[in-house]
């Protein structure tokens, strides 16, 4: 079957004259749960960013990620920035993504990661250009626009002939570090079905300049070199204030609906490390990264686990993101990750001092919650979908918005909005709505991820507070199929 676009009745706004503007006090807690995966910055359009990683620079926390709405896969470096991890501000993209790079056509700069250098006041972004290996750009700005250099960074001599793979770059004290995967497509190991490849994870300094590698490297496994430390990916690391060096991974999996997460631990880069398993299947998701965040009570240094979560969805720009602090025990070991259902995590952190930004979203008077268990549903062509909500205070309506992500549709997802008598009456025989207006979507105006689209710019429509209020979902776009292997094609 082929499936109309894919919506998702997230943010049904109806912006009225008047309405409040977002605080500019800055939020020092947040609170995270294992159910609310979809972030939106303060248009309402979902945070398209995956592979992600999440710095403080300069006020704000910036969190940079590919890019999957342009063409659904991954396509270019968004970024997003925001004071208090929950009214996100878009930024745009790191460089511009239609003009020819290093590696869009070759894996999509992936899993980019950035480090200040203090010395140079230059921001420098790292990312995977896949089989080209590492490239490198700079820029005076956390936002951009980077410049890439004109050569792949070097890494140890001793993997030419291997791809390099997914990484993370961090300082410390003054200094440079990449922790790194290398993929041998050539193992005599390698299995007929599974595994095809190996991967293993190493650690080396920078640079003083951060743009490349000193060319040693140091191998991070665990005693047992078993089939888990040969197929780890998406590592991130940092060093705690005693000198232990921590790398969080997972295993190969390819922003899967979930992977085994683990934790190497050492005293020095060339120590032995010990590992630990902390969850089989990391709470459906990938490690992206590990956010440290400062407590406002004690100073002391909270990290967060941060991964992406794709709960069952087609496609990778259907991810949600899930974050939650590690717990350590005195010994310096992690516990297990908690991945019930109605785990709720409440963090204090010092934020940042940026104002906290106001867009479409965070100003419109009524609206659906910005942090809820958001789902994505891609069913628009079996059923008409409806969504309806109760004016909060009288005025003139100026637009009506709705998340919605594109799919295979070949006709016109059109939104009518509507006003009605009583939810009786909604579902009455017969009964008759008030048309407001109505607005047609194909596909190509849409993108791959869940933006907002208006579904009516009905600006001499006036409301009531109380009014009942909605608008429908309505495109069918049917095909032969076969019934024992209905998807949502994505």
């Amino acid at each position: 079957m082929h499936w109309t676009a894919s919506a998702l009745l997230l943010l049904s706004a109806a912006l009225l004259g008047g309405g409040v503007e977002a605080s500019s006090s800055p939020a020092s807690s947040i609170v995270w749960t294992n159910t609310q995966r979809f972030l939106f910055d303060v248009d309402g359009n979902q945070i398209d960013a995956y592979g992600s990683k999440i710095n403080l620079f300069q006020g704000s926390y910036y969190l940079y990620g590919n890019s999957f709405s342009t063409t659904g896969s991954a396509f270019g470096i968004k970024s997003y920035s925001s004071p208090d991890l929950k009214h996100w501000k878009y930024e745009g993209f790191l460089y511009d993504p239609t003009t020819p790079s290093p590696c869009d056509a070759i894996g999509g700069c992936g899993r980019p990661h950035i480090v200040f250098n203090s010395e140079s006041k230059t921001y420098v972004l790292w990312a995977n250009a896949g089989s080209a290996g590492y490239i490198v750009g700079t820029s005076t700005s956390p936002s951009g626009p980077f410049t890439f250099l004109n050569q792949t960074a070097a890494i140890d001599p001793q993997f030419d002939g291997l791809q390099p793979a997914d990484f993370a770059v961090e300082t410390f004290n003054g200094k440079g570090y990449i922790v790194f995967s290398v993929l041998n497509f050539r193992s005599p190991n390698a299995g007929s079905i599974w595994p095809p490849i190996f991967q293993t994870l190493h650690i080396s300094e920078l640079t003083p300049d951060y743009t490349n590698t000193t060319l040693t490297s140091y191998r991070v496994t665990s005693p047992a070199m078993d089939l888990i430390d040969q197929e780890t990916e998406s590592p991130d690391f940092f060093v705690t204030e005693n000198g232990t060096f921590y790398v969080f991974a997972s295993n190969t999996c390819g922003y899967c609906n979930g992977s085994i997460a683990l934790m190497y631990r050492a005293n020095s880069l060339n120590a032995t490390w010990d590992r630990q398993i902390l969850s089989g299947y990391s709470c459906n998701g990938q490690l992206e990264g590990i956010l440290p965040l400062q407590s406002p009570q004690n100073k002391a240094i909270d990290y967060i686990w941060h991964s992406t979560s794709v709960p069952g969805g087609p496609r990778t720009g259907f991810s949600g993101h899930i974050f939650q602090p590690l717990q350590f025990a005195s010994d310096g070991s992690v516990h297990d990750l908690n991945c019930a259902s109605s785990a709720a995590f409440n963090v204090s952190f010092v934020s940042g001092s940026d104002s906290l930004p106001s867009g479409v979203a965070s100003s419109a008077v009524d609206g659906s919650p910005m942090f809820a268990d958001y789902e994505a549903v891609c069913d628009s062509d079996q059923f008409t979908l409806y969504q309806t909500w109760q004016a909060s205070q009288s005025g003139s309506i100026k637009s009506v918005s709705v998340n919605v992500a594109s799919s295979v549709q070949t006709v016109p997802l059109t939104m009518t909005l509507f006003k009605f008598n009583s939810y009786q009456h909604l579902t009455a025989p017969e009964y008759k709505w008030t048309t407001y207006g109505s607005a047609s979507y194909n596909a190509s105006a849409l993108t791959f991820v869940f933006d907002t689209v208006v579904a009516s710019n009905s600006s001499n429509v006036t409301v009531s507070k109380g009014d009942l209020l909605g608008y429908s979902f309505a495109g069918a776009d049917f095909a032969p199929k076969d019934w024992g292997r209905t998807r949502c094609v994505a």
